[in-house]
């Protein structure tokens, strides 16, 4: 299908509409004719409707002035603050600090399993020592001591 009896979306009409705003600053259409174009353009249907609307508002550079090549630039990128840096370091070493907790937890699941194993009764004290004292801080928690 071609371009131009392609339909046209309503950001269409929004940029052909800013591109009039942008020829009434510059003096290149006056009022009626700017708010002509824009009822046109808000009647648009397909491009072909709304590049006649600007056909006659290409920018060209001014008179006397030879059209100069332009050279792309690589992309520049201001500096990170310092909370930005430490974001970005502390992302970094995120990663670390995650395999560490793991390889602990699977460490401490090792030893579990060989108490278990060796000493069903000490590893049986052991929890619910282990509980007793998640309790007393739950309590103390809740009593107001933290």
């Amino acid at each position: 299908m071609d371009r131009d009896q392609m339909r046209a979306s309503e950001s269409d009409r929004q940029v052909v509409m800013e591109r009039l705003r942008q020829a009434v600053e510059e003096g290149r259409l006056d009022v009626a004719e700017y708010q002509d174009r824009v009822d046109a353009a808000m009647q648009a249907r397909v491009y072909s409707e709304l590049d006649v609307l600007i056909s006659d508002l290409q920018q060209l550079s001014p008179p006397g002035f030879a059209a100069q090549q332009v050279e792309p630039t690589r992309e520049m990128r201001p500096p990170l603050s310092k909370a930005n840096q430490q974001l970005r370091e502390g992302q970094d070493m995120g990663g670390r600090k995650w395999k560490i907790a793991g390889v602990a937890a699977a460490v401490v699941a090792v030893i579990a399993l060989a108490l278990f194993i060796a000493a069903p009764q000490l590893f049986l004290y052991l929890a619910i020592g282990i509980l007793v004292v998640l309790v007393l801080f739950v309590v103390a928690a809740f009593a107001g001591l933290f």
